[in-house]
């Protein structure tokens, strides 16, 4: 059994966005409210902005501002030629209207690949769904022609994979958290979950060989672990992302991959 490591990974691929990122713009992120994970997000999202020499600028608003607040500084933004990449920072608090606002960003500066031109197969995807598709290809794990069965159908992960892996020669079924029966996982080849369910499934719900890739996160007994029964796969699965360390520290890295992608594209 190989274990797809993304700390390792996403350590290499911070070496080459130092040298990718040199003539980029900057970085410019959104807060809307105090969300403490959100905090904490930001932050290491600008440590990394720092560490791959990107200029990174927080604007923050309360829950005293509005939705067309927020929505004027984007397209300010949006038209200032020195800004590269622009981000918001989910959830929003209640009263703000997050599809307005996440719209409101400009395609060609959607590094976070959140808008609906993006979902729908635009220039990047979201980070962490970037993130899988890194881990996929830097271990040589091939969709083309696989049945690929993702868990949860989430914006940020398994909506814009789906469309992603199917154009790209997956087949590719989607199954929803509270789905009555995991028949389907049984055929298999490649597994994405991002149910949020710790021992969501096991070993006897999946065929030997399988690929899984564990983007659920889950507190169990103290520690955190993904959607599966991480050792009862390990005795079937052929690779499988561990949680911690495999999809989470892809998904920063993988923001700013999206942020050279957006710049090389616009230096086109």
């Amino acid at each position: 059994m190989q274990v797809l490591d993304g700390r390792s990974l996403a350590s290499q691929m911070q070496v080459k966005l130092k040298k990718q990122l040199t003539k980029s713009g900057s970085f410019e992120a959104f807060l809307v409210g105090s969300d403490p994970a959100s905090i904490l997000y930001l932050r290491k999202k600008a440590e990394m902005a720092e560490e791959v020499g990107v200029a990174f600028h927080l604007h923050t608003y309360t829950t005293k501002n509005n939705t067309a607040q927020v929505v004027a500084k984007i397209q300010e933004l949006n038209a200032d030629k020195s800004v590269s990449g622009i981000m918001v920072q989910l959830p929003v608090p209640r009263g703000f209207d997050s599809d307005e606002i996440v719209n409101a960003i400009l395609p060609s500066k959607d590094a976070d690949g959140l808008t609906d031109s993006s979902i729908a197969g635009g220039e990047v995807l979201p980070a962490t769904a970037e993130g899988v598709i890194q881990i996929l290809k830097h271990y040589k794990i091939a969709w083309k022609d696989k049945r690929v069965v993702l868990i949860g159908f989430t914006r940020l992960l398994n909506v814009p994979l789906s469309v992603y892996l199917a154009k790209t020669g997956a087949r590719v079924a989607v199954l929803q958290k509270n789905t009555k029966t995991f028949a389907e996982l049984k055929s298999a080849d490649i597994i994405i979950t991002a149910a949020g369910e710790a021992n969501l499934f096991s070993a006897k719900d999946i065929k030997t060989g399988a690929v899984i890739i564990d983007a659920g996160t889950n507190q169990l007994r103290g520690k955190l672990v993904g959607d599966a029964d991480y050792n009862s796969v390990i005795k079937k699965a052929f690779a499988v992302t561990p949680v911690p360390g495999g999809v989470g520290p892809m998904t920063v890295v993988s923001l700013f991959w999206n942020l050279a992608k957006l710049v090389e594209s616009a230096g086109k």
